[in-house]
């Protein structure tokens, strides 16, 4: 919609906000459904064609994107076998403070397979089936083989989305 209706959505940095952004953007990206980028968004008076962002350095840099619906965010998602965000709902108490009332849990690989008909379990069993064949024939030890199995086991309980590795 960003492209085809010129629809804008509020894009904004959603950390560093005790700081002044710098550093003049646009949003690009490469996925098959990519609008190839977002070169209007929301300013105060007008329409920018670029959006402030703080200098980069080489730490983690979230942006928030707002107001997308359900239109969006199923193409963005199931469509593309990405399955559910993470999202939180956020509010503003009487007072004015901001209050994260609802937390919501993104699927994990293994659910959004679960709607293909792929069952986590099945895909297990054959991936144990095809490991213990590589052992008998000394492709690989038990060692190599325990480690295998846990690292595909880990990625079909974990999030579609790309995460930082545990401990970093």
């Amino acid at each position: 919609d960003s492209w085809a209706i010129k629809q804008l959505f509020p894009v904004m940095p959603i950390h560093q906000l005790d700081s002044r952004p710098t550093r003049h953007a646009v949003l690009s990206d490469i996925t098959c459904e990519s609008d190839g980028k977002i070169d209007q968004f929301i300013d105060r008076r007008d329409v920018r064609r670029t959006i402030m962002l703080h200098e980069y350095d080489g730490s983690p840099y979230y942006l928030g994107v707002f107001l997308i619906g359900a239109y969006q965010e199923i193409l963005g998602d199931l469509h593309n076998l990405f399955g559910d965000t993470n999202a939180v709902h956020v509010d503003l108490s009487p007072s004015g403070e901001v209050v994260l009332d609802t937390i919501i849990k993104g699927e994990t690989v293994s659910e959004v397979l679960d709607y293909v008909q792929f069952r986590g379990r099945d895909l297990i069993n054959r991936l144990q089936a095809s490991v213990e064949v590589a052992v008998r024939e000394n492709r690989i030890d038990h060692n190599m083989a325990g480690q295998f199995v846990k690292f595909y086991e880990e990625a079909l309980n974990g999030y579609t989305y790309l995460e930082e590795p545990d401990g970093e």
